[in-house]
């Protein structure tokens, strides 16, 4: 959807599309270790080739890459009939190797049965709402991607790409995990988990090498395309930005020595037990260059596994272990009010010092004035907030389309609370974005595909890592995010065995039919719903003309200093002629470099039938036509033979974006 410089785009894509598709090629093992691994050290690799993204093609190359080297070994694994006839001869000795690397997957569902079939469904919904909103059906293109101005500073590619920011992550993540799990052997159910998290340790391990550094001697060491982070004197490695690495570093970090912890109580070797006081230390220094959310979710992540770990070890009675936690837990608030409170005092100029100064400025005005307390927190998120409830009011059943928070802080003609930075984010919180994009209605299908994944996993314990971070920001809207979450959630630490009460349910005969009736039946009806809003407001270009009352000029790219120019690509435009008379005659010049055999110029009636069609004549520095428009024509179509593209200037558009001449 973002128009980018195909120089600039295909180094990154293809660096990123080997790297996932030949070691899934190779071996299933490597395949989903290197993906894991790609994960959190490629984010920004598109940065570095000196391409200025906005984030939905982040990792395209390597999710697309790693998804066709999966389906491709195991077509030819079946084409070659792994599973029913003999391994090759020894003489064929490479083949007879990669053959037994990967023996080839069994399911023994259709694949419409399988959980994520609702959920990809669900998006490839979400999707399509997205096109027609922002694309639609032209008069002209028809269903496809049209070329005009979404808002007067920004093009409708630019707008449903803020969408492609949730859905391509999303998508690419979802349709990954369930391409390894079609293809797994039915024996080894729970390798796909551990080798994932083999990788995910590997991008983590380097990433700490990337923040040292940065923290010891730069912080622009391989910090390009971080936003603001290195600004406001943060360290984040290799991971998208501030933002991310404040909940993705502890998480992780979490999950390493949580395992190290096992290692050490399985085997009572103290090796492991060193390393993870020793990788405690380390992430801790780290954290002083992070977010305040790197400080909660830190806290009190360690705060709870120190109490679980602590009571398993020196209290045996069960019912005296429940009571100890419980009441420690009560503690818990107290113990991080007094610590806020001392740090406060401290004369530092560190991120976690300015958070305790600033809870302590809001505790006297909690009472009385909790917004006023909430803005003394952190007052861009006091104003999303806001902005994000008046959203919500607006659509509370459907929501305002996923992707459209960002899109509305740009709106110009929107009513209600603005920024005061000027910030372009998310609202505050997961929660929060759920119901302002997809209403009361689309969270409940969210949950339910969710909770469905949960329950067949048995991993609700496993989904509290999540709670946390989500009350911090949309952490899906990154690929690293959107990966590790939706690891944790259809993962975690399992693997993907089905939990006794799933399995016991999915043998009957009623129950899988029921589940794809409803994997169907809710996204068909919310986006039923939905669509119902076209009717009154148009689709595409004509979604807007309504709403802003103006007619689209159809260009991709809007007027800029020091020329004010639009500029075009495509192949046909149409537009309004202007009413004036002394507007409908006199020249129009195509500045361009392109060449096309043909260009030529049609004039339409108001009922869109042709009375009139003349030929562009070709220059030195483009087309030019030079005429008086015809009685009777109402709109003037351009078409191109080749694609072209070409500049006009914004005098050529009357004040309601009508051309004239």
């Amino acid at each position: 959807m973002e128009p980018v410089p195909g120089n600039h785009f295909y180094p990154s894509f293809l660096l990123q599309f080997a790297f996932g598709f030949f070691p899934q090629m190779y071996q299933r093992k490597w395949g989903r270790i290197f993906t894991a691994l790609g994960v959190f050290t490629f984010l920004r690799l598109p940065y570095l080739s000196g391409l200025p993204m906005v984030g939905s093609y982040q990792l395209v190359g390597l999710f697309l890459g790693s998804i066709l080297g999966i389906w491709m070994r195991e077509f030819i694994l079946v084409l070659l009939g792994r599973n029913e006839t003999a391994l090759p001869k020894q003489s064929e000795q490479i083949l007879t190797d990669w053959m037994i690397r990967n023996p080839t997957g069994k399911s023994n569902l259709p694949i419409w049965y399988s959980t994520y079939f609702g959920f990809i469904f669900f998006l490839c919904l979400l999707t399509v709402l997205c096109l027609f909103q922002y694309q639609g059906l032209g008069l002209v293109t028809g269903l496809g991607i049209q070329e005009y101005l979404y808002f007067p500073s920004l093009s409708s590619r630019e707008a449903m790409g803020l969408s492609c920011k949730i859905l391509v992550p999303t998508s690419f993540v979802i349709l990954y995990l369930f391409s390894e799990e079609r293809s797994m052997p039915t024996p080894s159910k729970d390798s796909l988990s551990e080798q994932l998290r083999f990788g995910l340790f590997l991008g983590l391990g380097i990433n700490l090498l990337v923040m040292s550094i940065q923290s010891i001697w730069s912080l622009d060491f391989f910090s390009e395309g971080t936003l603001e982070s290195v600004k406001v004197g943060r360290s984040t490695g290799l991971f998208q930005d501030s933002g991310s690495t404040s909940w993705i570093l502890p998480v992780l970090s979490l999950l390493w020595i949580s395992k190290l912890i096992q290692n050490w109580r399985k085997s009572k070797e103290r090796f492991s037990l060193v390393l993870a006081v020793l990788s405690f230390l380390f992430v801790t220094w780290l954290g002083l260059r992070q977010g305040k959310a790197f400080w909660v979710v830190w806290s009190i992540s360690i705060t709870i596994g120190l109490i679980h770990l602590t009571t398993d070890l020196w209290i045996i009675s069960i019912t005296k272990k429940r009571i100890t936690r419980v009441g420690l837990y009560l503690l818990i608030p107290i113990l991080g009010f007094l610590t806020l409170y001392g740090l406060s005092f401290i004369q530092k100029d560190w991120d976690l010092i300015a958070l305790s100064k600033r809870f302590m400025d809001a505790v006297p005005v909690w009472r009385k004035e909790p917004y006023l307390a909430f803005e003394k927190m952190d007052l861009t998120r006091a104003e999303l907030l806001t902005i994000c409830m008046e959203g919500i009011k607006t659509n509370l059943w459907l929501g305002n389309g996923i992707g459209s928070f960002p899109l509305a802080l740009l709106d110009p003609f929107r009513v209600g609370t603005k920024t005061s930075i000027g910030m372009i984010d998310f609202p505050p919180n997961f929660f929060l974005w759920l119901v302002y994009d997809l209403g009361i209605l689309g969270s409940f299908v969210f949950f339910f595909f969710i909770s469905l994944f949960l329950w067949e996993r048995g991993l609700w314990k496993q989904c509290l890592l999540l709670v946390l971070p989500f009350l911090f920001g949309v952490q899906i809207q990154n690929s690293d995010g959107a990966f590790l979450c939706f690891y944790l959630v259809l993962l975690g630490e399992k693997g993907t065995g089905f939990s006794a009460t799933f399995d016991k349910f999915r043998k009957t005969i009623w129950f899988s039919p029921l589940l794809l009736i409803l994997s169907l039946g809710l996204p068909l009806n919310y986006a039923l719903f939905y669509s119902q809003r076209y009717w009154d407001l148009g689709i595409g270009s004509e979604f807007r003309k309504n709403q802003l009352r103006e007619y689209q000029v159809a260009a991709t790219l809007p007027p800029r200093s020091p020329n004010y120019e639009y500029e075009f690509h495509g192949k046909v435009w149409e537009w309004k002629l202007s009413e004036f008379g002394s507007a409908r005659s006199g020249r129009i010049f195509l500045e361009t470099t392109d060449k096309s055999p043909l260009v030529e110029v049609l004039f339409l009636n108001s009922d869109k039938n042709i009375i009139k069609q003349e030929l562009f004549e070709e220059t030195k520095y483009g087309y030019s036509w030079s005429g008086e428009c015809p009685k009777g024509a109402s709109f003037l179509r351009l078409k191109s033979r080749s694609r072209l593209e070409f500049r006009l200037p914004r005098s050529q558009f009357d004040g309601n974006n009508r051309i004239q001449f």
